[in-house]
């Protein structure tokens, strides 16, 4: 959905509001209101079967009735009525709806018919629809309030989506208490149609909006977001609080707007590959907005800290390498101003520390040498209420400094009553002011996190373009029809650059030890069979067997065991090297996960895996062996021996491109690969593939 598809949501010369109300109690009447009060200045159409004027303006029976070009229609009236009114508003050409209305599939079987026929009308007419169960919503630039929220946004450079009304509520609320404004601010609630993909794929090239702040409970599709989000996240800032951490939570999500959450796995790894910076909390998300809304972003993590006590110095001192920032090493012209400038028992070095009898001039001081300071990429201002100290004299000193500078300040006064008033003055000035220094510490770091990310995205959409390599051989591509025996797993691997060990099926006991003298003593053995998944459950593997009797014996035993699902036995010889485990999980909104790890209890004990969801490129590939806390094992750390680290990021590769090229893979293990010494590859030893 291109950019220009969602355009007249945001900039309609006319608005039809179907359910319009004369009733005050009414959603109707409210959001008629709302557009009237916001000082839109496009055509208003209030729609009523009997008013004849709501709110000063002509109403008509119907959209029908209108005889002038509607460019976008609010409906906002009982469930069972919406589709009538949204096949009507596709006869009259009308492409851009908002359903306000709710009593769709958040309440169960029958409103979820009501929206299948929504969407199945959405599609015959090709009309855009946000909703159903939603909000509205509102756009700053054009003034303009299509929702039933408490008032209008200020006007800002801040995009804000969210599934849910209530949070919405919540943060605009929020932000007009706290001086934040928003270019766009949408709910979108159940996404019939246009869902958090499209709105970021529209905020990507909105010169209006400087950075996205969301709120999502679900995804409508996983793999077109995460190209969206990327796209989004590698010019500008993208914020996402995603709950469902908890089963509690994905249940009453699931309640209130019927998607069903995916792990919460997948989604730190969605985040994490495309750049999108995640928040945990509401907290955490309106301290962000206050930031974005007062500065772009950070250039590098260098931070310098100002106060007027050494406690909250060194506290914030801790938060900041927290965060991934740290403290700046003040210049030496710096610390000579400083040395200079400040009483003798005053701390030069960085945290700046001015002393708890320090004036307003004190604080002016230290600001502006380490404004001026090249080291310094932002600062932490704090404030302590002491006896003398000037605390509204100071903050216009703060104020002054940050409308000179494109550094970014964040500050808290700390205290209760004797700097409350100050506080919150300071919170719609220039300066990012927060209540707790916890708080504005975490905005700088998230912050941060958002200018190291813009490379995860540029990475994430170059693994993207990177065709995958279908085979080897040049063969066409042919679905997989049912789940492929060991030996075919293998063959299967080997045409995407896998290198397996040497496998020999064995039907009978005298062909099992023919084959292990050939391969050579010591071997493994474990079972062949279609109907066995797990081999390990029922004793199906057995290594380092040295001689013909043990093969005997192990063939015999084994056969007895599982009657009639043997069909015979798998030899291979012992391979050296170090026990790797690689994974793939079918996950239904964004493609498959892939998973990276040290066998044995590195994996089962530790779980110390990565993941990455395909494709993925050798670059990223090295980055997710990295990412694990035992990769120094495969670099010849102490006693050792250097893995051939290049064979493995090979191999991830590969089943990153055959995974892309069989999405009917549900499940897939290769579990172990065996990493040998650096220059000797990698051996696959045992696989296991199970399809949709």
């Amino acid at each position: 959905m291109s950019q220009n598809k969602l355009e007249k949501f945001f900039s309609p010369k006319s608005v039809a509001v179907i359910g319009a109300s004369t009733d005050k109690d009414k959603i109707g009447y409210g959001i008629l209101k709302n557009i009237i009060e916001g000082k839109y200045k496009g055509k208003i159409y209030p729609v009523n079967l009997k008013a004849k004027k709501i709110l000063g303006l002509k109403s008509y029976p119907s959209v029908s009735d209108i005889k002038e070009k509607v460019d976008l229609a609010i409906i906002v009236i009982p469930a069972p009525f919406v589709n009538v009114a949204l096949r009507q508003c596709g006869e009259m050409e009308i492409k851009h709806v908002v359903i306000i209305s709710a009593g769709f599939k958040e309440v169960g079987k029958e409103g979820a018919k009501l929206e299948a026929e929504m969407q199945a009308i959405a599609r015959e007419f090709d009309i855009a629809v946000i909703g159903p169960n939603c909000l509205g919503l509102a756009d700053s630039i054009n003034n303009l309030n299509a929702s039933f929220a408490n008032g209008m946004t200020r006007k800002g450079t801040l995009g804000f989506i969210s599934q849910s009304g209530a949070i919405c509520s919540a943060m605009l609320d929020w932000a007009n208490v706290s001086g934040v404004g928003f270019s766009r601010f949408i709910s979108f609630g159940n996404k019939v149609s246009v869902g958090e993909a499209e709105l970021l794929e529209y905020f990507k090239d909105d010169k209006e909006t400087t950075a996205v702040l969301a709120y999502l409970e679900s995804f409508k599709d996983g793999e077109k977001f995460m190209k969206a989000a990327a796209e989004l996240a590698k010019t500008k800032p993208l914020i996402i609080i995603k709950p469902g951490t908890s089963k509690a939570s994905q249940k009453a999500m699931q309640s209130h707007t019927g998607a069903l959450a995916g792990a919460d796995e997948a989604t730190r790894v969605v985040f994490s590959q495309t750049g999108a910076t995640r928040v945990n909390d509401m907290q955490e998300l309106f301290g962000v907005a206050n930031f974005l809304s007062r500065y772009e972003g950070i250039k590098n993590n260098r931070i310098a800290i100002i106060t007027n006590a050494g406690g909250p110095g060194v506290l914030a001192s801790d938060e900041i390498e927290s965060y991934g920032l740290q403290l700046a090493k003040l210049s030496k012209k710096t610390s000579e101003f400083l040395k200079a400038n400040l009483p003798a028992e005053a701390n030069i070095h960085n945290p700046v520390d001015v002393l708890g009898d320090a004036k307003a001039d004190r604080f002016r001081i230290a600001l502006d040498v380490l404004l001026d300071d090249k080291n310094v990429d932002g600062i932490v201002f704090i404030l302590t209420p002491q006896r003398g100290t000037e605390i509204a004299k100071t903050a216009k000193v703060l104020t002054d400094a940050a409308k000179r500078t494109d550094k970014p300040i964040v500050a808290s006064f700390i205290g209760g009553e004797l700097i409350n008033d100050t506080a919150e003055k300071l919170k719609k000035s220039p300066v990012a002011a927060y209540d707790h220094l916890s708080a504005a510490i975490c905005a700088l770091g998230k912050i941060w996190e958002c200018e190291k990310n813009k490379t995860e995205a540029k990475e994430y959409l170059t693994s993207c373009h990177v065709s995958a390599i279908k085979n080897h051989s040049n063969k066409e591509v042919v679905a997989l029809k049912q789940n492929p025996d060991f030996i075919e797993a293998l063959k299967l691997l080997e045409e995407y650059g896998i290198d397996s060990a040497r496998s020999e099926i064995a039907k009978n006991k005298d062909e099992a030890v023919q084959i292990a003298k050939e391969i050579g003593y010591p071997v493994a053995i474990k079972i062949f069979s279609r109907k066995i998944s797990h081999k390990t459950e029922v004793e199906g593997v057995k290594i380092d067997i040295c001689s013909d009797l043990e093969v005997s014996e192990y063939f015999d035993r084994i056969k007895g065991k599982l009657g009639g699902d043997f069909e015979g036995i798998i030899i291979q010889p012992m391979v050296d090297g170090r026990e790797i485990i690689l994974g793939v999980k079918g996950d239904e909104n964004f493609g498959h996960l892939l998973m990276f790890g040290l066998g044995g209890i590195y994996t089962e004990v530790v779980k110390d895996v990565a993941f990455r969801f395909a494709p993925i490129d050798r670059e990223e590939a090295m980055e997710m062996m990295q990412e694990i806390k035992s990769f120094k094992i495969l670099t010849g750390y102490r006693q050792f021996p250097k893995m051939d680290i290049e064979a493995l990021a090979d191999t991830l590769v590969g089943l990153s491109n055959l995974v892309v090229n069989h999405p009917e893979i549900k499940e897939l293990d290769i579990n172990p690969l065996m990493v040998q010494k650096e220059g000797q590859g990698c051996k696959a030893v045992d696989v296991r593939i199970m399809i949709k």
